[in-house]
């Protein structure tokens, strides 16, 4: 008597895969997070404003994976493991303009050709890391 395994069905390896609708869910609690700092805490003390920093870039940074994922996957035929890496890249280097322009803001250099500079630097750093990638 022959015995066979039931019949199973093929895996897809192309789907949206969990960890970004987690990502989603962080960006939300890293926007509320911020809202509640802006609301309760005062902007006198350095530690507050530090805080306040830290919890937007995590919102810039968790927005950005999760808008540069949906957009890459929108516009290019890619499997989800190829666009997810780069979203988290850009993601990172999105948040790090914003941190890097608050903390200019904090410490009083912000002007528009530091501003411009910074964003320069970073989209270099980014094509360049595309680049190599490719």
């Amino acid at each position: 008597m022959r015995h066979t395994l039931p019949h199973q069905k093929p895996q897809k390896r192309d789907t949206t895969p969990g960890l970004i609708y987690l990502i989603g869910i962080l960006a939300y609690g890293a926007w509320g997070g911020w809202v509640y700092l802006l609301l309760t805490s005062s902007p006198q003390d350095l530690k507050n404003r530090l805080f306040f920093l830290g919890t937007f870039f995590l919102a810039i940074f968790f927005t950005g994976i999760f808008l540069f994922y949906q957009i890459s996957h929108a516009t290019t035929g890619k499997t989800p493991r190829i666009i997810f890496y780069p979203a988290v890249r850009r993601g990172f280097f999105l948040g790090v303009l914003f941190l890097g322009l608050g903390a200019m803001k904090l410490f009083t250099i912000l002007t528009p050709l530091n501003a411009f500079l910074l964003g320069a630097i970073i989209l270099l750093v980014e094509f360049q890391a595309s680049r190599r990638q490719a």
